[in-house]
């Protein structure tokens, strides 16, 4: 089978393990070995739930998984060592965050009803929270106080044919579920300053003042090919989106509420707030969450995302290069 056929099957049915199998098996050959482990770990996961491939197949998958899972450590350790982080240097914290991702050690219990869930990369030891008090964060009022001028650019933009798109997106060069039934809907869309944790220019000369208040002291979470995201968010009248969790705890996301109709709420966990024009949000996305509009307007919000303030500067630059590390596997 080649991968073209295997991406043909695996669009029409995503629960195709031997078509999972097969994609795997050409990013294995192309080296593309992220890739391939994100593949090989899914086969596995798509035959505990009943899809059916043959026993030695699946035996072969399991194998690979498990053989790049070791390079995939033996790899960052490396990299990490040659970058100056040996054992000995790394943070506390840091050092527990890599043996919790490697299997060497268990998260301890949260013992609350919505734990944080990471689907990337869990930072142990951080303070639990759903919602963070807004006004222990010294730089949120002066943000605040620009939300007239940030709402006008991100209206300019909507009015503006072909700038908005789905937040959810297809993507061939990893496994997809349904991601929570929003693929390619529109009715969630976003415009984004940034790429990657890279500034836009053509877009931020667009919305020249919301990109300078995201530089005036607020502390955006800067992780390589991941952040920042900085965005303006659609929401549907009618809409909602269902309960999910974001990638990695280091960091808190921020809604700058711009356009609010009555009957939109935002549900962190076991709390439920309404968004309010011009009062800024910071939340916790690895805990649970889903938003509701159920008004007869459109719901418009800025998004981005910051450090978690009690992560110190060391702990970050050490994140850094765990996440330099992982992309150059």
């Amino acid at each position: 089978m080649t991968e073209k056929e295997a991406e043909g099957l695996l669009t029409a049915n995503n629960r195709d393990a031997v078509a999972m199998l097969a994609k795997a098996d050409h990013r294995m050959l192309a080296r593309d070995h992220r890739a391939a482990s994100a593949y090989y770990g899914q086969v596995g996961k798509l035959a505990a739930t009943g899809s059916v491939i043959s026993a030695d197949e699946l035996a072969r998958a399991n194998s690979a998984a498990q053989w790049l899972a070791v390079r995939f450590r033996e790899q960052i350790l490396s990299s990490l060592d040659a970058s100056g982080m040996t054992q000995n240097e790394r943070h506390p914290r840091f050092q527990k965050s890599l043996e919790i991702m490697f299997g060497q050690r268990q998260r301890e219990p949260e013992y609350v009803p919505y734990p944080q869930i990471p689907m990337t990369y869990f930072y142990p030891d951080t303070e639990y929270c759903e919602f963070s008090d807004r006004t222990s964060h010294a730089w949120v009022s002066e943000l605040e106080a620009q939300t007239d001028a940030i709402r006008k650019e991100a209206l300019s933009m909507l009015e503006t044919a072909g700038t908005f798109s789905a937040y959810v997106k297809a993507d061939q060069s990893r496994p997809q579920g349904d991601v929570h039934g929003l693929m390619e809907d529109d009715r969630w869309s976003t415009f984004y300053l940034t790429e990657k944790g890279r500034e836009l220019p053509e877009r931020t000369r667009q919305c020249a003042k919301t990109w300078a208040a995201m530089q005036r002291d607020v502390p955006l979470c800067d992780v390589p090919n991941r952040a920042p995201s900085v965005l303006y968010s659609l929401l549907r009248a009618g809409f909602r989106i269902p309960p999910h969790t974001g990638m990695l705890n280091t960091r808190l996301i921020c809604h700058l509420p711009l356009v609010i109709p009555d009957n939109c709420r935002f549900r962190v966990g076991s709390q439920t707030r309404e968004w309010v024009e011009g009062e800024l949000m910071l939340f916790d996305d690895t805990v649970e969450h889903e938003a509701i509009n159920d008004s007869a307007e459109d719901r418009i919000v800025l998004i981005f995302d910051v450090w978690r303030p009690e992560i110190s500067e060391a702990e970050r630059k050490q994140i850094r290069a765990l996440f330099d590390a992982v992309d150059s596997y």
